[in-house]
Parts: C-alpha cells; sequence; structure tokens
C-alpha cells in the first residue's frame, strides 16, 4: 500500500514532527510517499525516510498547476491514500482525492479560528464543511481537538477516529548526558533553574505573554528554542529592555538538547491540538506550565504533570513557576508523573500503528 502525506510546512512545527514520527512507525507494508515545501530541516528527513518519494509543493500557498502535477503523481505513482496534515494540506489534498477518486485522510492539527474575525470564521467553516464531502475519514490528535470541532460545528456528519499524539521515549541517562554538554556549551551552571519553550513566534503561540514571565523571573534561565514572524521583534526587545536571562537559540534541527538542559517547560500558547512539544518535555520528565487552554488541559492537568494558568494572566504563570524553581522535590515529583502518561498514552509507535489500521480500512485491505 502507498500513502501520501501532505504538509504546506516542512520548517520547524509540530505537524512535520508528527508526520516524521508516523513514517518512522509506519508498517513495513506501507510505502510513503510525502508532498511538502523544500525547505529545511524536515523536506531533507522525509526525503530520507520515504527513500526520495517526495513531491515539491509550495510552502503555505495553494498553486492549482501545482495540485494538478500532484494528482498526477498520484496516478503514476500508484498512491492508494492520501493523507493530509493541516488546513492548508487539506486543500491540495480534497483536490488530488476530486480529480483522482483516492480515498482523503485528513488530520487537522489543530482548529484554526483562533486569530479569525467573525466574517472570517463564517466562510472558513462554509468552506470546511461544503469541502468535506471530499475527505472519507478524519483523525484528531486529541479528544479536546474533536470538542472543539463540535463547538465549532465543523464536520458534523464525517467519519472520524481520536489518535492521540505521540512521541519516543527519552532514557535517562540520554537526558544527563544531553544536559551537562548542552548547558556547558551555553555557559550555564550546573545549579541554575532553567526553563525551555520550543515555539513558532507568532500569534498562536503567543511568546509576547512569555516574554512579560522571563522579565519577572530575572533568576530564572529561559531558553527559546524557534523562529517565526515574532522572533526579531522580541529579540530586539529583550536587548533593549535588557532581558538577560532569555537565550534565543533560534531554530534547532533537534530540541533535545534545550529539552535535556531544562528544569521546567512553558508553553504559553492561545490554542493547540495536542502539542508535540509537550509531549517531548514530559518523555524527558520535565514538569510543565502551560495556558489552561486547548491542547493544554487533557496531557497537563489531567495527566498531574505539570500546572496550568488561565491564558492573558502572566503573573499567574510567574507564581506557578516560582513554585517549581524553589522546590526541586516538587519539579521531579511532576516530571516522573508527565514521563509515566507519556510512556503508557502517548506512545508514537502506537499513534503509527492505530493510523496503519485507518489506511488499511481505508484501502480495502
Amino acid at each position: 500500500m502507498r500513502v501520501l502525506m501532505v504538509s504546506v510546512r516542512a520548517d520547524h512545527g509540530g505537524g512535520p514532527r508528527h508526520i516524521e514520527l508516523l513514517i518512522k512507525n509506519l508498517d513495513k507494508l506501507i510505502e510513503a510517499h510525502v508532498a511538502c515545501p523544500q525547505e529545511p530541516p524536515y523536506a531533507e528527513r522525509f526525503n530520507q525516510l520515504a527513500r526520495g518519494n517526495v513531491f515539491s509543493i509550495p510552502h503555505r500557498k495553494f498553486d492549482l498547476s501545482c495540485a494538478v502535477r500532484l494528482s498526477r503523481y498520484v496516478l503514476r505513482k500508484g498512491v492508494d491514500i492520501v493523507h493530509t496534515h493541516g488546513k492548508g494540506a487539506g486543500v491540495y489534498g480534497r483536490f488530488v482525492s476530486l480529480l483522482t477518486g483516492k480515498p482523503c485522510l485528513h488530520t487537522p492539527h489543530g482548529v484554526h479560528v483562533g486569530n479569525y474575525n467573525a466574517l472570517s470564521e463564517r466562510l472558513y467553516r462554509f468552506y470546511e464543511n461544503l469541502t468535506i464531502r471530499l475527505v472519507d475519514r478524519l483523525v484528531f490528535v486529541s479528544n479536546e481537538e474533536y470538542k472543539v470541532a463540535q463547538k465549532n460545528r465543523l464536520w458534523p456528519r464525517t467519519p472520524y477516529k481520536v489518535i492521540e499524539n505521540g512521541v519516543e521515549d527519552v532514557s535517562h541517562e540520554e537526558r544527563i548526558s544531553e544536559r551537562s554538554a548542552f548547558r556547558q556549551c551555553l555557559g550555564i551552571s550546573s545549579e541554575a533553574v532553567v526553563v525551555t519553550t520550543l515555539s513558532r513566534f507568532d500569534f498562536q503561540k503567543n511568546m509576547q505573554e512569555a516574554f512579560q514571565v522571563a522579565q519577572e523571573l530575572p533568576e530564572v534561565v529561559f531558553l527559546w528554542v524557534g523562529h517565526g514572524n515574532d522572533f526579531a521583534e522580541l529579540k530586539k526587545k529583550a536587548a533593549e529592555e535588557k532581558v538577560e536571562n532569555l537565550i534565543f537559540l533560534g531554530a534547532m534541527d533537534s530540541s533535545t538538547p534545550a529539552l535535556a538542559a531544562a528544569d521546567v517547560y512553558f508553553s504559553s500558547a492561545r490554542w493547540e491540538g495536542l502539542p508535540l512539544a509537550v509531549l517531548e518535555a514530559m518523555a524527558m520528565g520535565l514538569p510543565v506550565v502551560a495556558s489552561d487552554v486547548t491542547g493544554h488541559f487533557e496531557i497537563v492537568g489531567e495527566s498531574g504533570g505539570g500546572v496550568l494558568y488561565p491564558l492573558g494572566r502572566p503573573g499567574q504563570a510567574v507564581k506557578k513557576l516560582k513554585l517549581l524553581v524553589a522546590d526541586e522535590g516538587l519539579r521531579r515529583q511532576l516530571g516522573d508523573r508527565g514521563r509515566k502518561v507519556q510512556q503508557k498514552c502517548y506512545s508514537s509507535k502506537v499513534m503509527a500503528q492505530e493510523v496503519c489500521n485507518i489506511y488499511r480500512e481505508l484501502g480495502g485491505e
């Protein structure tokens, strides 16, 4: 069976990382193909994992001629199923399914209405509910994501399954080794308390609020990994306001060193699907402080692997972080609890196995 996975991003982000983990753990009888932009770091990774079966599409842009060529690629390569990841990829997938008759599976990776005005939200809902007829199955990455879709009256009659995101397990020995080496590289003492955030610097991730939190905790070292539209502005602001406890690491090919060096993970996002970055922090045994929003409540609040704070109230986040900074035993307790929950409920192997079962159903096997 041949499956084409489509993403309009191959830069740093949870969607491309999800695809990478999925391909790594696919059944050996399933041949992966990928349509994505030719950009680092994931385009090259996909090229290796999919053994060269990669088709180039633009970054976050629908191109009609490209979609037609992608449809021809699907027919030429004998692709059996098209699996789209994210809103933009969904446009390509539905067009390809219409032209080729191949079944389409769609993973939304979050319900993206957080920054829409009323008119844009209505138009988005109309488009999604009209074109969803070309989608055979939906996969939600969390129960929360499914509930948000219901609340926003999206895809009410489309067959679906909730398959929680999963990540790879991390051994204690691997974490200790990476922790020491990366702290030494950055000149951070072994006694310092480090808080790490992996993020795109955009509206959804809300890094302006994270900046306010860092300002209020000068005794804590904050490591920020990622890039985006707000990155340069916040870096300039930190220099102007002499916020010296922020280290802007930019995009990294692997987030493992920055997570291993940390004592706490922090997220100020306005919404999430089921964030891989938080799961990877839990796999490292890190306690999590996160905004009380969709995507965080299920894995942080319910797991007991961290604490939540009300979105838009950075002072509350500061209070939660101060508690963890002052209590190493509490950090260890919450981190151990989160790690156990991740290993039990959020494994990339289990995630891939369940997705493969849907591929077989759609492929008639």
